[in-house]
């Protein structure tokens, strides 16, 4: 299990106590990995009293994974959030006690992630050599963090760092908001590896360095370590807690077949002077084979003849490489196997479109970067960007503006039912009927202003058809952020 599932915790340089706890457990016959990180808060004896309850629930609830993983998943924080309540009851020296904690299940059978999330303990997603922070800091600071007000390094040395706002055993059930845990799931392919962590290791250790350790060639117990390592040479003010959990499936490969000669085409034939001459034209090869019968009536005109003939064969395969060149742009299907066919972009884009789209077609991983030094002006859409992908993040640095086209009246982005996760961070929609049409719970919006949009986001629920459903829409799942208002 090590090679895909491994925790450990230390008590760091400076505190005499541990109050972290981590889990690391597969269950159903190893069909479900579970990971999990949890900060005790309230003094010497009462962190560790609150983390070791809900790590007691955890264990005790999971042991048999539902359908509805997500449901499932609140009503573990929720029974947790009760036993803190229930276990601190008269006595006053445990009458602060909390814990703040992060949990991850992981389906190996169709690569999933599910997680759910309160305080600052942190779920991290580290893909293709990238690291994804996902879940949210609950606390101003991180809130600072998240929204681009604070850079990484000023919220790190913040005074106000380790102040949260939600934590187990904090309120009541009935105190609580219907957005009080952070939960949410994401595909989890082959190679992927998922990080959780107590904020022992982010105070500490930043993201580049993270990421570096995480790229290493070691195995999970030893890039683990090191981690916890270099956060006691920073000084390791706090407990540190890590657990690695990675799907250890092998990527599929896939080999191309190399295209088929393309046939020799037979040219009509050419007559000159009672000589008749076949051309042979082989695109490919630029190679130009000429015959002439036997039947030359003058003997004298030969070396005209053949002069004749060569410049008619050049001729004609100048013109046949036009004409393949010609089609091909046009997108003419070959229909040869292994060929590789370039869809044709649709007509009407205006070059910013096109150059959008051009970089979603060739992206090769999950993150694309917009430069507002590259789209310097709003970028008009005449029609609907269509993300058709498994997993995008969509990052703007800068003031990027999608405005829609005076003569169109669609979405400016439509996600096709096949995405199951999409991130848009800091974008401006302005003028359009509709900002954003979704399917299902695959949206994750951060920092995006719309401006005179009538509805900002449609989502549409696919569902199997005469099947029972069950479920409920938050009302807190989006909320405006007042502060962000310009």
């Amino acid at each position: 299990m090590a090679d895909r599932l491994f925790g450990i915790t230390d008590a760091g340089r400076v505190r005499e106590n541990n109050e972290d706890e981590f889990i690391i457990q597969e269950v159903m016959q190893n069909k479900f990995m579970i990971a999990g990180v949890i900060d005790g808060v309230g003094g010497y004896a009462g962190g560790e009293i609150a983390a070791a309850l809900t790590k007691e629930v955890i264990l005790r609830e999971l042991e048999t994974i539902e359908p509805d993983l997500i449901s499932q998943l609140s009503r573990v924080f929720y029974l947790a959030n009760e036993q803190i309540a229930t276990h601190k009851q008269g006595d006053l020296e445990l009458m602060d006690m909390a814990c703040v904690a992060t949990l991850a299940v992981i389906d190996r059978q169709n690569n999933l992630l599910y997680y759910v999330h309160v305080g600052d303990t942190r779920l991290y997603l580290f893909r293709d050599h990238s690291l994804i922070k996902i879940s949210h800091d609950q606390s101003f600071v991180g809130f600072l963090e998240d929204s681009g007000r604070l850079t990484e390094e000023a919220a790190m040395q913040h005074p106000k760092r380790n102040q949260i706002n939600q934590a187990l055993g904090l309120t009541s059930r009935e105190g609580m908001t219907d957005a009080y845990f952070e939960t949410g799931s994401s595909p989890f392919l082959p190679d992927d590896l998922i990080l959780l962590c107590s904020d022992g290791l982010t105070d500490m250790v930043d993201a580049a360095l993270i990421t570096a350790v995480l790229n290493g060639p070691e195995t999970l117990a030893v890039k683990a370590a090191r981690l916890v390592e270099e956060a006691n040479q920073a000084g390791g003010k706090d407990n540190i807690t890590v657990v690695l959990a990675k799907n250890d499936k092998v990527r599929a490969s896939y080999e191309f077949s190399k295209p088929e000669p393309v046939k020799p085409v037979v040219s009509s034939a050419v007559t000159a002077t009672s000589v008749t001459a076949t051309a042979v034209a082989e695109p490919f090869k630029g190679t130009v084979k000429a015959a002439s019968e036997q039947n030359i009536v003058q003997q004298k005109s030969g070396k005209g003849l053949i002069i004749l003939l060569s410049a008619l064969c050049l001729l004609f395969l100048g013109t046949t490489i036009w004409l393949f060149l010609y089609h091909t742009a046009e997108g003419t299907k070959l229909e040869q196997p292994g060929t590789v066919l370039v869809t044709p972009v649709k007509p009407g884009l205006n070059p910013q479109e096109k150059k959008i789209s051009d970089m979603l077609l060739s992206l090769k991983g999950d993150t694309l970067l917009l430069a507002d030094t590259v789209f310097k002006v709003p970028v008009h859409l005449s029609q609907a960007l269509t993300i058709d992908r498994d997993t995008l993040i969509l990052k703007t640095k800068g003031n990027i503006v999608f405005q829609s086209d005076s003569a169109y009246k669609g979405p400016a982005l439509i996600l096709s039912p096949k995405c199951k996760y999409v991130k848009i961070d800091q974008l401006v929609l302005e003028n359009f009927e509709t900002g954003v049409v979704s399917y299902n719970n695959s949206l994750d919006l951060k920092n995006i202003r719309f401006n005179k949009v009538n509805y900002p986001v449609q989502v549409r629920f696919v569902f199997p058809d005469q099947f029972y459903v069950n479920g409920r829409l938050s009302k807190r799942n989006y909320a405006a952020d007042s502060l962000a208002k310009k």
